[in-house]
């Protein structure tokens, strides 16, 4: 069971997904607009699809998007009645991507995990909730949930940014800080077609063999289309998108 849970830690490392194009809330930079979309993804272990995803970006009104990743378990993963569920609703602070709220609810068999996070700018608060446990972190602009970081590595993106991308984000008990740094540009092979994308990395602090690798889309509004999970133990978890709308 415990590596059934794995195939989904690739949803909970700061490497969720959504979609910026060229935006239009009062609280962005004018040179963007994000646009809703809908993608589809396969989730892979060690070359065996484990299970699919669906990732929705969408208008939550008062200037706000909402983005909700729902996936769940194929084969013996069905079996065992895995599903995850995330939901971010964001805002724009001074120009950069901001969580409002986000919650995450995994199941498995008989067991439910439940996380959550709202942040508070009027009394400068983040309150965390993981299962029965309460925390309280301190607020810092642009903050963000796990959930979200990839919409502020894909407006970086697409602002021409490269090098080192730092990012604060709030994760149960800390505030931690994400550092993404972009690599290269290579064309990849996906079910739409051959892509050219933007490979940009996790670096962690201690990585303990740890390496999550990201292939955004360049002419897909760096929409990710393949998320690779290298874990210590030698497992590779992968998304490989199947479709965009």
């Amino acid at each position: 069971m415990r590596n059934l849970l794995l195939m989904f830690g690739i949803l909970l490392s700061g490497t969720s997904l959504s979609a910026i194009s060229l935006p239009q809330t009062s609280h962005a930079p004018t040179s963007f607009k994000l646009k809703p979309y809908t993608a589809t993804y396969q989730v892979f272990r060690n070359g065996s699809a484990l299970g699919n995803a669906t990732v929705k970006l969408s208008a939550a009104g008062n200037n706000r998007w909402e983005l909700s990743s729902d996936t769940t378990g194929t084969g013996i993963a069905a079996i065992a009645g895995v599903e995850v569920f995330e939901r971010s609703l964001l805002r724009w602070n001074e120009g950069r991507p901001e969580t409002i709220d986000y919650s995450f609810n995994q199941k498995a068999g008989f067991k439910n995990k439940q996380r959550s996070i709202r942040v508070n700018p009027q009394s400068k608060t983040i309150d965390s909730r993981d299962r029965e446990k309460n925390y309280s972190l301190k607020y810092q602009v642009g903050v963000l949930d796990r959930h979200a970081v990839t919409v502020a590595v894909m407006q970086d993106l697409a602002l021409g940014k490269s090098g080192d991308l730092l990012y604060p984000v709030a994760d149960r008990d800390e505030l931690q800080t994400h550092l993404y740094r972009v690599l290269d540009n290579e064309k990849i092979q996906t079910a739409l077609g051959s892509l050219n994308s933007t490979k940009v990395q996790r670096i962690r602090k201690t990585p303990n063999g740890r390496v999550t690798t990201l292939w955004l889309g360049a002419d897909k509004h760096f929409v990710p289309l393949r998320i690779e999970q290298k874990e210590n133990d030698g497992d590779v978890i992968e998304m490989r998108i199947t479709g965009l709308r």
